[in-house]
């Protein structure tokens, strides 16, 4: 370095600008006065390293006197200051560095001073940057600031120059569009292939706009990622202008709206969803409204028009009144209590109650009510009410109960006056042939008796079977041990059975006992056997089971029963069989497929009768030419041993 690179370096003025102006000044100017006149801290050292001049501002480096520092051994920070230049040597000619120091910031530079043509002395300029530094840091932060607001809002940001087909990308560009700054040639050819097929037109349009200097605000448009995804992009574009304020291209801000968009779809389908089902609520044939609890007080919100319709009243009139409101006055029906509990209680139900209309008119309803929970054990934050007027559903249901009635009573009073009158023709015809051959063929006479006794008993069953049926004759049911009691019926029907027909039963319930009437039982089972014979014609197997079941709750609905433990009778047979119509009527009485005077029709009404009676079910499966299973479900006794393998009958008569 000349003298007066190395004079200008330590601050001289720069009008002493060549090695002859710079050497004369130094060798006339008095040295300290020279260092001390120089911004930055500086100090002059030998070959051995030892301290030949400093100036004050050196002072706060050093950490002493700069006057004590002459002759001393070159140290502390400007000893570190120094190796580190030797080391940047070996990379660098003239290597000039950044020094950080308690607190400050320096510039280092490290040149010779010569003389006589050699090498004498070094220095080292340490010039306080520390201010340009802070301003460096700073725009550095906003930098990392802006890019990290620009990541979390999705925003990036781009220039075009309108003459050049290339692109000046932000870093955070191609987060947005899932490339690598390493591979991805930020062009407008390239960038053409993200767009949407369907968002081309449009986006060529935006691009025509901006190169021709127009503000592009608020454009939008999709484009296909190469992870596969869709994502929705908006951008806003200014001008830029030179130096000379001629226009050379755009400056954009590209901002990721898919969550945004896929919300505003969410709501506009929500929306529609919600116009939908208010549509839906407004012609359903069906009242609804809706409780809403406002101030510990249940109020209406919303009344559709068939619940307008049917208490006359509209939001307004029931805004701020609860559902007492629709109570009549002095009415106190145990349903509207139970209803109003059921609010309290943010439980559901179905309730028929009198209503009251906003004339006060007066009809009878049914009013479900559904509780809305936001969270499972907590109180409901509303209600929904369905409400429909049944006064008329009851009128009809009463009018055909009354004809069922009637058709029930006629076609059983018909069924027993034909019967009964069948069986009185030979008492009465009999009767008058007796008394005239009475003396003359008293055999005769003896066969006209028979007769006249058997029709008469048949008249008796018949009765009998009626007034079961009609249940005026209620036999008492106690605990019974059910297995003897069915045993003791297969035998008496085996004997009955034509010799085709074998009679199999399995019988595996043990000590169970059952609350039946034994006599009811035995006429259930032998009309339960009796019509498996007819459907035999004589030939063929009769399977009898009797086994402890457990019904679950579904199955209990199904059979109208309890949930639990049960007995199940089963006769099944491979006869005939039925189709579903005839399994439709099957229980109804003096109903019958066999033919004239085959059947009185009342066996099977008998047996259901007998069975709901103790508070059991029947069921009938039956598939036409493949056989039918009658299945009658018994109460057990609570208190009886189940003990399910103690006493297991099988065999066959």
């Amino acid at each position: 370095m000349s003298a007066a690179e190395a004079t200008a370096e330590m601050g001289i003025p720069t009008e002493v600008n060549n090695d002859r102006l710079a050497a004369e000044a130094f060798n006339t100017v008095n040295a300290q006065e020279f260092l001390d006149a120089m911004p930055s801290a500086a100090v002059v050292f030998d070959d051995a390293l030892r301290i030949v001049a400093v100036n004050r501002r050196s002072a706060e480096l050093i950490g002493y006197n700069p006057a004590h520092s002459i002759g001393r051994p070159l140290e502390g920070i400007f000893r570190t200051m120094f190796e580190r230049y030797q080391r940047l040597q070996t990379v660098e000619r003239d290597p000039r560095f950044e020094h950080h120091f308690n607190g400050s910031w320096y510039i280092v530079r490290v040149f010779p001073l010569t003389g006589a043509g050699r090498m004498s002395m070094r220095c080292i300029v340490a010039g306080d940057i520390s201010i340009r530094k802070a301003a460096e840091f700073e725009a550095r932060e906003n930098e990392a600031r802006l890019e990290e607001a620009t990541r979390i809002a999705h925003l990036g940001t781009f220039k075009v120059v309108w003459d050049s087909e290339h692109v000046e990308w932000s870093p955070h560009m191609y987060v947005l569009h899932d490339v690598s700054t390493e591979f991805y040639d930020t062009t407008i050819s390239n960038y053409r292939a993200f767009i949407h097929p369907g968002d081309r037109d449009h986006s060529e349009r935006i691009y025509l706009d901006m190169i021709a200097g127009k503000a592009v605000r608020d454009a939008e448009y999709r484009i296909l990622r190469s992870d596969g995804a869709v994502r929705w992009l908006r951008i806003d574009t200014r001008v830029l202008f030179d130096a000379d304020g001629v226009p050379y291209g755009s400056f954009g801000v590209t901002q990721d709206i898919t969550e945004s968009k896929n919300r505003e779809q969410e709501l506009n389908d929500l929306l529609r969803r919600n116009a939908t089902l208010y549509e839906a609520l407004e012609v359903s044939p069906i009242g609804v409204a809706v409780l809403t609890r406002e101030n510990e007080r249940l109020d209406f919100l919303y009344l559709n028009a068939e619940f307008q319709r049917l208490s006359l009243h509209n939001s307004f009139s029931l805004r701020g009144h609860g559902l007492e409101t629709l109570r009549p006055d002095g009415n106190v029906e145990a349903a509207w209590e139970n209803a109003l509990a059921a609010l309290s209680s943010s439980s559901d139900g179905s309730f028929e109650m009198t209503c009251r209309r906003r004339d006060d008119t007066t009809f009878l309803a049914r009013l479900e009510i559904a509780p809305v929970l936001d969270f499972p054990g907590r109180e409901a934050v509303a209600y929904v009410l369905n409400l429909r007027d049944i006064t008329v559903d009851r009128q009809r249901a009463a009018a055909m109960l009354q004809s069922q009635k009637m058709e029930a009573l006629g076609q059983l009073s018909g069924g027993v006056a034909h019967e009964i009158n069948n069986l009185l023709q030979p008492i009465i015809a009999l009767s008058e042939l007796g008394m005239n051959i009475a003396q003359s063929d008293p055999v005769k006479v003896q066969r006209y008796l028979d007769v006249i006794g058997n029709s008469g008993r048949k008249a008796r069953d018949i009765v009998r079977q009626v007034l079961t049926f009609a249940r005026r004759d209620t036999p008492d049911v106690a605990s019974h041990a059910i297995a003897p009691l069915i045993s003791g019926a297969l035998d008496l029907a085996q004997s009955g059975l034509p010799p085709g027909i074998a009679l199999t039963r399995y019988i595996t319930t043990g000590e169970t006992r059952a609350v039946v009437n034994p006599t009811q039982l035995s006429q259930v089972v032998l009309n339960l056997i009796r019509n498996a014979a007819d459907a035999t014609d004589g030939r063929g197997e009769i399977k009898v089971s009797l086994a402890a079941v457990e019904i679950d709750e579904i199955e209990a609905g199904r059979l109208d029963i309890k949930p639990g433990a049960w007995l199940l009778l089963v006769v099944a047979d491979r006869g005939c069989g039925m189709d579903h119509y005839t399994v439709s009527r099957i229980f109804e009485p003096f109903f019958t497929t066999k033919p004239v005077g085959s059947g009185t029709g009342l066996g099977l009404s008998v047996v259901y009768s007998v069975v709901t009676g103790w508070g059991g079910s029947v069921r009938i499966e039956s598939e036409v030419d493949k056989g039918t299973s009658a299945m009658v479900y018994i109460p057990v006794d609570p208190d009886s041993a189940r003990d399910s393998g103690a006493s297991d009958v099988a065999g066959s008569g």
